[in-house]
């Protein structure tokens, strides 16, 4: 039964990403959206390689760092090509890549699976915090605006409601009983968690934390950078300002954070053309930039996780007997 429900899950994000697409496209004449591609300035494309590469290696080397919290040499190379091969992963099915980066280091270096896993979390952890964050700054700076980009997406959304409270407390509550009754138990499973758990906790007192914080400062301000040079690529979008980039950004990694299938195809594709349009910027041109960053964005995870892939398949073959 619970298999049927993962089954339905997945389908239901995949027609909820097909629905978004349509959604998208369903106003654009895609001769129009030709134009704009045959106009586009290809050679952002160079330096926005450059820095995805560098967000691909800042996550690296924070994740090294968890793992020297725990005691564990991580060479560099099999944690890249174990993240590049998690996403690679997500990109088909949302959400497995991270137990498939586990599962690779296991096979590759014999690290314990839990341990993997709790630095992962801590990992998804941090980010789903920075976002967080982000997002808190982005609506208190566009509390002040008229024409606010973020308040135009939420403005049907009622933030805090009784039984939106009561669902918080009483998940927390569900999630505390789980905890005592995992801690008391000690059959296999439950010991499994409890180290996990462990190991989670142990992190949070990892030395290095002014590098952790630099490298995930780093990461998002990649992330940032992957959309503002973006908007370089089309005459009519290259108008947009910094601040605009960053709105755009933020929108875009909540999109992103579904977990639908192919990088969140569908909803990226409509969120970002959406909030362009909003900004000024046409349908067709809003369109063209959210097929081309999300486009890229594929073609980058596709190379490097079908590349970490085979890497990791030729190390095996060759690891003496």
């Amino acid at each position: 039964m619970r298999k049927y429900l993962v089954y339905i899950n997945y389908l239901a994000f995949a027609l909820l990403g097909l629905v978004l697409l349509w959604l998208s496209f369903k106003q654009t004449n895609f001769s129009d959206i030709g134009k704009v591609l045959q106009a586009g300035n290809y050679w952002v494309m160079l330096p926005v390689s450059a820095v995805s590469v560098m967000v691909y290696v800042a996550r690296v080397m924070r994740w090294k760092l968890l793992f020297e919290g725990v005691q564990l040499n991580a060479p560099k190379n099999y944690l890249f090509a174990s993240l590049a091969t998690g996403y690679l992963v997500n990109f088909v099915i949302p959400r497995l890549g991270e137990i498939t980066r586990a599962l690779v280091l296991k096979r590759s270096l014999n690290f314990p699976i839990n341990t993997s896993l709790s630095t992962i979390i801590l990992e998804r952890l941090v980010d789903v915090l920075s976002l967080a964050i982000i997002l808190s700054i982005a609506f208190v700076l566009e509390l002040g605006s008229s024409q606010s980009v973020l308040l135009q997406f939420t403005k049907d959304v009622v933030w805090v409601t009784p039984a939106k409270l009561l669902i918080i407390l009483g998940f927390l509550g569900i999630a505390t009983l789980i905890y005592f009754e995992v801690r008391k138990r000690k059959d296999i499973v439950s010991k499994w968690i409890n180290e996990l758990l462990e190991n989670l906790f142990s992190l949070l007192k990892i030395k290095q934390k002014i590098p952790f914080l630099f490298l995930t400062i780093l990461i998002w301000f990649g992330f940032y950078l992957m959309t503002y040079l973006w908007i370089f690529m089309f005459e009519e979008s290259s108008k947009l300002g910094a601040y605009d980039a960053f709105l755009v950004m933020v929108l875009g990694v909540v999109a992103r954070s579904l977990p639908i299938q192919a990088g969140s195809a569908g909803a990226y594709h409509f969120v970002v053309g959406q909030a362009l349009l909003f900004l000024g910027v046409s349908l067709s041109t809003g369109n063209a930039l959210a097929i081309v960053i999300h486009g890229f964005q594929t073609i980058v995870t596709l190379v490097l996780g079908f590349s970490a892939y085979i890497w990791l398949l030729y190390k095996s073959k060759n690891v003496p007997a």
